[in-house]
């Protein structure tokens, strides 16, 4: 069942209501085509929600950097600035993401509007991103830590990684959960994670206290999520054929989430692509045939 309204008229959302809209696994297709939305049409829908819900998070769950011409060969620049214009709160790295290097990550991460999260990704003994971040919404502290795939080593040339430890993703979780939990006083925590169904499933029966999972990497369809234990975990297959849209009722004695996908059809049939994101794409469509054409 889809739980939203494609309208320009969307009904403001009650004060203690969350909306989180999330993408994951595009591959660089950040293009309209047949069945995708590409980013014209996500930035439409994300453009309206925020015009009409004070309460949201826009998340993407890695994967997304690299994937097609447009992409690569600008190194995650194009993708990075049309996010930027959709309005992302923050991301977590896929191992994709890492396939220009881990140097030039860092750099794209300087060019980022939103913020780029990872607990459990290491360089010499330190921390390579910001672990999480807290934001407030009607008096509840939302706290999002994010989580990257230790496939990473196998699935992206061994330089671009060279010297990077992943660590435990469950080990990560409850570590982080009780920092959030006692520490920032969270009173719903999110974690990000390029991981994939697999691995979130056991982060979820291993961890008791995180409330949603935000997930990527193994290109799974949740229509509705998946509830392990008290833990809704959500993720919308890959390359913008799916949005996905979680609503949180934020109460003191009890939590409600209820989860959906959009599919490309139903938001092409509502929406128009976002004109300024249009632009930007014939923008880095230039780059790239001079690229291409050694100009």
């Amino acid at each position: 069942m889809i739980l939203f309204l494609l309208t320009s008229t969307l009904i403001i959302a009650q004060d203690n209501k969350l909306i989180v809209l999330h993408t994951n696994d595009i591959h660089g297709r950040i293009a309209v085509d047949d069945d995708l939305m590409g980013m014209p049409y996500l930035s439409s829908v994300f453009k309206d929600y925020q015009s009409n819900y004070d309460n949201l998070l826009i998340l993407d769950a890695g994967d997304t950097l690299h994937g097609r011409p447009i992409t690569d060969q600008l190194e995650g620049e194009s993708a990075v600035k049309l996010m930027n214009e959709a309005g992302y709160t923050a991301m977590a790295p896929g191992n994709h993401d890492f396939n220009y290097g881990y140097q030039r990550l860092l750099e794209l991460e300087e060019m980022m509007e939103f913020d780029l999260i990872a607990a459990n990704v290491f360089k010499e003994g330190e921390l390579l991103f910001n672990p999480y971040i807290i934001r407030e919404f009607a008096g509840f502290r939302v706290a999002i830590f994010g989580l990257a795939t230790s496939d990473t080593y196998s699935t992206t040339h061994p330089d671009n990684v060279r010297g990077i430890d992943f660590e435990n993703t469950v080990e990560t979780s409850q570590k982080y959960l009780d920092i959030l939990k006692n520490e920032e006083n969270a009173d719903f925590v999110i974690a990000l994670t390029h991981v994939g169904l697999r691995g979130t499933t056991e982060i979820a029966e291993s961890v008791s206290g995180i409330d949603l999972i935000v997930d990527g990497h193994s290109h799974d369809l949740l229509p509705s999520g998946k509830m392990v234990g008290e833990t809704m975990i959500v993720q919308a297959n890959e390359y913008s054929k799916y949005l996905g849209r979680v609503e949180i009722t934020l109460n003191d004695d009890r939590k409600e989430i209820e989860a959906a996908v959009i599919s490309a059809s139903e938001v092409k049939e509502n929406y128009q692509p976002d004109p300024e994101i249009e632009a930007l794409l014939d923008h880095f469509s230039e780059e790239l045939t001079a690229i291409m054409l050694g100009l």
